[in-house]
């Protein structure tokens, strides 16, 4: 999960990027298509193993399954 942290981290830190431009897609098994996302603005910190959202959600980082940044896949997890 080391490297999903060092992508969100880069996109939020790095002054050439716009951390709300950031969409994380990941595995929700509440929802019905099984899949949700969030954009980075809604995220306030990048944890060792979860995301924390500012509405108190935590997302672990095993669900994640995109990261997007302008639309453009920039990483995507191999799904066996």
């Amino acid at each position: 999960m080391k490297y999903i942290r060092e992508i969100l981290n880069k996109f939020k830190w790095h002054p050439n990027y716009e951390f709300s431009k950031v969409q994380v897609i990941y595995i929700d098994r509440l929802s019905e298509s099984r899949e949700n996302f969030v954009f980075g603005d809604e995220i306030e910190e990048i944890g060792h193993k979860f995301l924390f959202l500012k509405h108190g959600k935590m997302i672990p980082l095993h669900r994640i399954i995109q990261i997007q940044y302008n639309g453009e896949t920039v990483w995507r997890k191999k799904l066996s």
